[in-house]
C-alpha cells in the first residue's frame, strides 16, 4: 500500500467535481485540518463554486483518459475523491451514452490511474442501486437497480470493486445543505416553490433519509485520515417521505405549510422508475468512525443558520 506523499508533509488530494454540493462541504471540512492536506480541484466546466484561497482548480474532463492521466501524473495525488456524476435520473433514459460516459467511463479512468499511481479512490454512489422494495438498506443488502441511471451507478461501483485498487465507496441519498452559490437541492427547490406562494404537490410515497452535506464532509475527513476501505452508507437519522420532508422545510424556514399537497409517484409519470422505499442505514459508518448523522430538524437548522451567516436573508427571515 502506498504511503501518503510528503509535499511539505502534506497529503495530496484531488477532488473531482469541484462544483458539486458534496465537494464544497468536503472542502470546508478538510480546510480545517491545520494544513495537513494539499487539495486540488477538477471541474469539467466553469464552476460557480469559489475555491478557497490558496487552492488550485483545474478545468478538465475526467472522462478523457489522457487528459485526467496527464493531470494526475503531474499532481501525484495520494487520494482521488470523485463527487462528479451525471445525476438526471429521467434524462439518463434518453441520454444513455452521456450518463454512461460520466458514471462509468469516467470512473474506469480514475480506477486505471489509481492502479498506475497507487492512489486511493473515494467514490460516491447512491441508494438508487437498490429497488426500493425493502429500504432503508445496509451495505450487505443486494443491489437491484431499476432505471438506467441506477444501472450506470452500479457499473461505476463494480469498476471500483474489481479494479485491484484501494477504494472506498460512499452510498448516500438526498443531499442538502448550504453552499456559496445556493446550488439546487430538494430544500432549495422547496423553498423557491414556497416563496412563489402557490400551491404545489410533493410525492408522499418516496422514502429516504435526507443527508446534510456537512456530515458528508465529516465522514470523508475521517476516511482520509484513516484510509478506511470498503463500502459505507451515509444518510440522515430520519427516514421520511419527500412530502413530510417538505413539510419540515416549511416549518423550519417559517414558510406556509398549507401550500403543500401530497401526490403519488405514479401521478408524475416520470420516464425513469424510482425506488420508493429507499434510503440507507449509516450504522457501519457511525460505529466505525464514532460519528452521528444529523436528523432533519437539526440539519435544516444548521442549513438555515449557515444561510443567515452567508447573508442569504431572503431564505431566513
Amino acid at each position: 500500500m502506498k504511503s501518503f506523499s510528503t509535499q511539505n508533509d502534506k497529503r495530496i488530494i484531488l477532488i473531482i467535481g469541484a462544483g458539486s454540493k458534496a465537494a464544497e462541504a468536503i472542502g470546508r471540512v478538510l480546510a480545517m485540518s491545520h494544513g495537513k492536506y494539499t487539495i486540488y480541484w477538477l471541474t469539467s466546466g466553469i464552476s460557480k463554486y469559489i475555491v478557497p484561497d490558496g487552492k488550485t482548480i483545474f478545468q478538465g474532463d475526467f472522462t478523457n483518459r489522457k487528459e485526467i492521466k496527464d493531470i494526475c501524473l503531474q499532481l501525484q495525488p495520494d487520494m482521488i475523491i470523485n463527487t462528479a456524476a451525471y445525476t438526471d435520473v429521467d434524462k439518463s433514459e434518453i441520454e444513455r451514452q452521456k450518463a454512461w460516459q460520466v458514471n462509468v467511463i469516467g470512473v474506469e479512468n480514475l480506477v486505471a490511474i489509481c492502479r498506475l499511481t497507487d492512489a486511493h479512490l473515494l467514490h460516491f454512489s447512491t441508494d438508487y442501486i437498490f429497488d426500493g422494495e425493502h429500504g432503508p438498506y445496509s451495505e450487505t443488502d443486494k443491489p437491484n437497480p431499476l432505471g438506467y441511471y441506477a444501472k450506470t451507478k452500479m457499473a461505476g461501483e463494480n469498476a471500483c470493486i474489481g479494479g485491484n485498487i484501494d477504494y472506498t465507496i460512499i452510498r448516500t441519498n438526498v443531499l442538502y445543505g448550504a453552499t456559496n452559490a445556493l446550488k439546487q437541492d430538494f430544500v432549495m427547490w422547496t423553498l423557491k416553490k414556497l416563496a412563489d406562494g402557490k400551491r404545489f404537490s410533493v410525492v408522499n410515497d418516496q422514502y429516504s433519509n435526507p443527508t446534510l452535506i456537512d456530515d458528508i464532509g465529516c465522514l470523508v475527513d475521517k476516511i482520509v485520515r484513516t484510509r478506511a476501505k470498503g463500502i459505507f452508507h451515509a444518510g440522515g437519522s430520519d427516514w421520511v417521505s419527500r412530502y413530510d420532508f417538505a413539510r419540515m422545510i416549511a416549518k423550519i424556514f417559517r414558510e406556509d405549510e398549507s401550500l403543500l399537497s401530497p401526490m403519488t409517484t405514479e401521478d408524475l409519470r416520470q420516464a425513469a422508475p424510482r425506488p420508493l422505499r429507499g434510503g440507507v442505514i449509516p450504522y457501519k459508518a457511525e460505529t466505525t468512525f464514532g460519528m452521528k448523522f444529523s436528523g432533519i430538524e437539526s440539519g435544516l437548522l444548521t442549513m438555515r443558520r449557515q444561510l443567515q451567516i452567508a447573508g442569504h436573508h431572503e431564505w431566513t427571515l
